[in-house]
């Protein structure tokens, strides 16, 4: 059992123990109190205001840090291309300009957090945007002379744009803006003034949008609408083949004939197809040309002016060029020709190698067939008068036909073979004639066309076709005093023929009256012509009575005179 003494001398030991608890506790809030009381008159730790470190410090302290950066801040500008300027504080005079700021932040933190600051646990940045000032003048003067100011030594923006038809791709692409180096001072200005009054170290021109931008961008999506258009267009692709020659219209051209309304439409301009037309006519055009012509007798020559060779129509092509490329057709594309010629390649010789050559001062003629010569004659040409004379140059046989009457002033000629080159000029059989060649022209000449014996004009018109050339020449030199005789057994021979043509037709009727009446006629007047001996060679003469009374009854029942 616990005695009096053990327990007084217990308490006395718990007192003791409490008093030194309470006092230990005592001087820790007196301490905690000190250091709060401390910080009412200098910023806790931790705390930037305008990027400098203030911890620690009172209002005074601050204030000299805040004046030793002054001197050291600089804003620097990024520019594009890996540029960047600086300003400094020290070019814009830059100053403090104290306020009751700096206590006003003082007051308003608290001071009790001290070991939380202490132990990095709270972190406070002020920005204080009245504490500077600097001399406007000078910051005007300094972004002026910046470099990014020179507009002269600027890289100016450009529009993202459709580039020309790229011929490895087969399309046209978006060519990319140019971003370029030229601000905008309406931007830049404030942009800068902006970042000293809040103490920035860094201004990017780019990210703050100074500088000026292109109008169109490569996202554009009337550009992206454009380009898929056009690359409908260009990937149109029409080839011309003139002979040796082959003429690619492609998206290399196609593109720069393409424009854009303001909503997109495309369009096609058509003075862009006429002037392609224009120079295709003007390359492979060979009508009227003077031609460069080796004669059968060795001799090179001009032959001047005919209306023979390739003649291209263009407002025609124009239209029919113009609504292909509208409708996207590819392919092989043949012009539209008002005239052709028989080839390409050499326009000397766009007659190909199947011609008749005529020599008017020989009164003689060659017919090459495929490059041989087949046959050659004398003829009876034009009297050399104003009026009567066969012309020269290089033409094309218009047209074959049988048994034509030739018509002018005061003459009349049944023909059975016409072969018309020009103007009503043309070769011909002249069963009238029993003599070619020579000087027969001069005085007994023909209207200005080519007669020829019957059986060559046969032999011509059995070889060739509308468009043949013709080849009609003067050649000092070559004149030829002998003639070529044609029988009246040859002209009989052919009457014969005609003849059994005529009564091979069997009955008149609209189809063959025309031809049969021509038949006729000429018979008639070839028969004439014959002598006694000839005309009893014409051994079938007998066919023809039946037809002229044929004839003549089909006339009188449809009324024709």
């Amino acid at each position: 059992m616990p005695t009096e003494t053990n327990t007084s001398r217990k308490g006395s030991v718990l007192l003791v123990v409490l008093s030194c608890i309470v006092g230990l506790m005592m001087i820790v809030v007196g301490i905690f109190a000190g250091i709060a009381y401390r910080y009412e008159h200098m910023f806790l730790p931790g705390t930037a205001i305008n990027g400098v470190d203030v911890s620690g410090m009172d209002i005074s302290q601050v204030q000299y840090a805040l004046e030793a950066s002054q001197g050291s801040y600089t804003l620097t500008l990024v520019e594009r291309d890996g540029v960047t300027e600086t300003i400094s504080g020290s070019d814009i005079n830059l100053l403090l300009s104290f306020d009751d700021s700096l206590a006003q932040q003082l007051d308003r933190q608290n001071e009790w957090a001290w070991p939380l600051a202490l132990l990095g646990l709270r972190q406070k940045a002020i920005s204080l945007d009245t504490v500077y000032s600097y001399d406007t003048a000078k910051l005007t003067q300094v972004i002026a002379d910046l470099n990014c100011m020179n507009t002269g030594a600027a890289t100016p923006p450009r529009d993202a744009y459709i580039s020309g038809f790229d011929e490895q791709l087969n399309q046209v692409i978006i060519v990319p803006e140019v971003e370029g180096t030229l601000v905008d001072p309406e931007v830049l200005l404030p942009a800068i003034l902006e970042a000293i009054n809040n103490m920035d170290s860094q201004l990017d021109l780019a990210e703050q949008g100074c500088y000026v931008e292109p109008a169109i961008k490569s996202d554009n999506p009337q550009l992206q609408a454009e380009v898929a258009l056009l690359n409908e267009w260009v990937t149109t692709e029409i080839i011309y083949e003139f002979g040796p020659d082959t003429v690619v219209l492609n998206g290399k051209q196609l593109v720069e004939w393409f424009s854009f309304e303001e909503d997109g439409t495309p369009i096609l301009d058509k003075s862009d197809v006429t002037a392609f037309v224009r120079e295709l006519a003007y390359n492979y055009n060979t009508i009227f040309s003077d031609r460069t012509f080796t004669t059968s007798y060795g001799q090179e020559i001009e032959v001047e002016g005919g209306d023979y060779g390739w003649w291209m129509d263009e407002p025609a092509e124009v239209e029919a060029l113009y609504q292909q490329l509208l409708d996207k057709q590819s392919g092989v594309r043949e012009p539209v020709w008002k005239q052709k010629g028989k080839a390409f390649g050499d326009p000397d010789r766009d007659f190909g190698n199947t011609y008749v050559e005529v020599n008017l001062t020989a009164q003689h003629l060659f017919f090459y067939k495929d490059g041989q010569l087949m046959l050659e004659s004398d003829f009876v040409s034009g009297r050399p008068t104003e009026s009567r004379i066969t012309p020269t140059g290089t033409y094309g046989i218009l047209y074959c036909e049988r048994y034509a009457t030739l018509q002018g002033e005061n003459y009349s000629s049944p023909v059975s073979y016409w072969m018309p080159f020009f103007n009503g000029v043309g070769l011909h059989d002249a069963p009238w004639r029993t003599t070619f060649g020579g000087s027969i022209y001069k005085t007994n000449g023909s209207h200005g066309c080519v007669n020829l014996p019957v059986d060559v004009a046969r032999y011509i018109y059995e070889n060739v076709t509308p468009g043949t050339g013709v080849i009609v020449y003067q050649l000092e030199g070559t004149e030829d005093s002998s003639t070529e005789s044609q029988s009246y057994e040859e002209i009989a021979a052919a009457i014969v023929d005609a003849l059994d043509e005529i009564s091979g037709e069997g009955k008149i009727t609209s189809g063959n009256y025309s031809r049969m009446s021509k038949r006729i006629k000429w018979v008639q007047e070839a028969y004439s012509d014959l002598s006694a001996s000839a005309k009893s060679r014409v051994t079938n003469y007998d066919l023809l009575a039946p037809a002229i009374s044929a004839l003549r009854s089909y006339e009188s029942a449809n009324g024709i005179r």
